[in-house]
């Protein structure tokens, strides 16, 4: 007669502690899973970030640059105009009742070059002057390609190239010596004129450097904010990251206690099957 397999408590135990361990670790997996399809979204996000980050870095370096050429360049500016200015009144148009005369220390021919020289440094001045001001345009649509940030800043009406000055501004600029003094008085207002236009432009310029300081202001204000924001979020990345790991040791640690289960399940099985032969 056949005898009859038993089967003890301790087997029973062994299979519902593997099968336990086994679904944990499977159960583990799937979390790893969906932890890493989360982590993905996250990575997304994390890079988009930075990519702001930086672009708000480069955004903000640009505008202290624009901010450090606008005051150095006014500066210049203002320096060289009433010097190119006057020093050619003063060298073509000197008076010839003068107290202090030129030629007293040069000749004509090189007093008149010395005059005609002032002029041509103002004239390269209006150049340069111009040529700067189309520089700062260029470079902050290179920031701000949007027409919304130039007139937020500007206004619409205040575009930075109309601040340059009119190219052909010097050909009513008159500093020889006029005898007839109706005539002098007049070209004395045109003069005038002429050099408060100029002086008008560039104090238009130097007003560039507060509007880049107030948007300065607001661009740092808001590169603190993101990089807050920046820093909690690899909190949040650091985190999700920390799950996913507690995820895989738990799902391995799952897998070795179910191989154990098993092996002592099968160990119990041999053990009970030789039990039984005897």
């Amino acid at each position: 007669m056949r005898r009859t397999k038993k089967i003890t408590t301790k087997i029973i135990i062994l299979v519902i502690l593997s099968g336990i361990f086994n679904l944990l670790s499977y159960s583990f997996d799937q979390l790893v899973v969906q932890a890493e399809l989360n982590n993905r979204s996250l990575e997304r996000k994390l890079v988009s970030n930075r990519i702001e980050l930086e672009s708000l870095s480069y955004e903000l370096t640009t505008l202290n640059d624009l901010s450090f050429e606008v005051i150095s360049s006014t500066n210049y500016f203002y320096k060289h105009l009433p010097t190119n200015l006057y020093g050619s009144i003063s060298f073509l148009g000197e008076y010839p009742d003068s107290d202090f005369k030129w030629e007293e220390i040069y000749k004509k021919e090189t007093q008149n070059q010395i005059g005609e020289n002032f002029l041509i440094n103002l004239d390269n001045l209006i150049t340069y002057f111009n040529r700067k001001t189309d520089e700062i345009d260029s470079i902050f649509k290179s920031i701000y390609p949007e027409p919304i940030f130039y007139n937020q800043l500007f206004g619409k009406y205040y575009p930075i190239r109309d601040i340059k000055i009119e190219p052909k501004i010097l050909d009513k600029f008159n500093p020889y010596f006029i005898d007839d003094d109706e005539k002098k008085n007049n070209r004395d207002e045109i003069n005038w004129k002429i050099y408060s236009s100029i002086y008008g432009k560039i104090s238009d310029f130097k007003n560039l450097d507060y509007q880049f300081y107030n948007y300065l202001e607001r661009s740092e204000n808001k590169y603190v904010k993101q990089f807050d924001d920046f820093l909690n979020f690899i909190d949040e990345y650091a985190e999700e990251q920390n799950k996913i790991n507690y995820f895989i040791v738990l799902s391995i640690i799952s897998q070795i206690f179910g191989i154990l289960f098993l092996l002592l399940l099968f160990k119990s099985l041999i053990s009970n099957k030789n039990s039984q032969n005897v």
